[in-house]
């Protein structure tokens, strides 16, 4: 069993820009009439997603969100002693796209920046490295960054993915608190057998691009797919999801002795209503305790627990009392990975659109 305890630290603030160009998922064009559209509304809960326009990217979201965060904070650029960019959709294969991100913040020259390429367990991933990072007391404050533009590596004609998948950045600030009694606490699992239940089989370097990969085929009825675009296997994806990450939280709350009662909100990765109901009944938590962003802004992986966070919880998550929070972060790889913590007192910034 994959576990961590993390001492003195606590998430600050929270931030997210969203593109201003929305897609409702009544009316695209995919679908022969309006039934077929409100078939996959009913089953999936979601109903329109952000989408960014040609030339914006990821980096371009979280740039807007990032100085929105450091405004709203008070934070001088200069003070960000460890940057982390979660994206599976970066600017290049290389370099990092955390190294472009910190001259385009103008953060210091020895700032301790990195990617982290996951895909939707990537924020519950990325705050126990950071997290980990600070609670030996050398950096001070740090920004955690999950950030996606899925429309960006989902073909538009795919109706298997085009009406799941939405764009977004979040920034969650971590501030360095030697008086903080409470820890956060993780749990870990990946199978990478199911590596190609969601995947780009071309792009890598395991399989070049090459004329065939970007040629488009219908490869199902209304289906159409290049090789360089994100592969969704539905059946793979959902048999994983409604057994894996029920299983994560049940180790979490096992192992960390957590009373079920006590808990004010589980963060579930917002990926399709039905999964997530499945989810939240397995562990008996309250329909009032979780919340869902997907019907506004579809699945946007790793950015999708807090994007919750910031659209649907801002009120209880900036008062003076601690939220006593779960969190679930489940899909590419296939990784999934829960986290324990309070958060309290949070500066959480408006969304911003883009």
């Amino acid at each position: 069993m994959s576990q961590l305890t993390i001492n003195n630290v606590r998430i600050a603030g929270m931030s997210a820009c969203v593109p201003a160009t929305v897609e409702d998922n009544l009316t695209l064009p995919i679908y022969k009439d309006e039934a077929d559209a409100l078939k996959v509304i009913a089953s999936t809960g979601i109903e329109r997603h952000h989408k960014v326009e040609p030339g914006t990217t990821a980096s371009d979201l979280t740039v807007k969100a990032v100085e929105r965060l450091l405004q709203d904070m008070g934070w001088e650029a200069q003070d960000v002693d460890c940057f982390a960019y979660v994206c599976t959709s970066r600017d290049f294969i290389a370099p990092q796209t955390a190294c472009i991100l910190q001259d385009r913040l103008k953060l210091r020259s020895d700032c301790c920046v990195f990617d982290l390429p996951f895909g939707c367990s990537g924020w519950v991933y990325g705050m126990s490295i950071v997290a980990s990072l600070m609670s030996h007391g050398t950096f001070k404050r740090s920004i955690l960054v999950a950030a996606e533009t899925n429309t960006l590596n989902r073909n538009p004609r795919d109706t298997a993915v085009r009406p799941l998948f939405g764009d977004a950045a979040t920034a969650t600030a971590l501030e360095f608190d030697p008086e903080r009694s409470r820890p956060m606490n993780f749990v870990y699992g990946v199978d990478g057998s199911g590596y190609d239940a969601v995947w780009a089989p071309y792009g890598g370097m395991r399989n070049p691009v090459t004329p065939e990969a970007i040629e488009e085929k219908e490869v199902a009825p209304g289906v159409y797919r290049r090789g360089i675009d994100m592969i969704v296997n539905g059946m793979d994806v959902f048999g994983f999801a409604i057994k894996q990450p029920p299983r994560s939280l049940k180790e979490l709350i096992e192992k960390f002795s957590i009373d079920v009662e006590s808990v004010d909100l589980l963060l579930l990765h917002q990926a399709n209503k039905f999964i997530d109901e499945k989810i939240r009944k397995a562990v008996k938590i309250a329909p009032e305790k979780t919340p869902y962003c997907l019907e506004e802004y579809g699945n946007v992986t790793s950015a999708s627990i807090p994007l919750t966070m910031v659209t649907r919880c801002r009120e209880k998550l900036t008062g003076s009392g601690e939220q006593h929070c779960l969190a679930c972060g489940f899909g590419v790889g296939l990784a999934w990975a829960s986290m324990e913590f309070y958060a309290g007192d949070i500066k959480c910034s408006d969304v911003i659109t883009y």
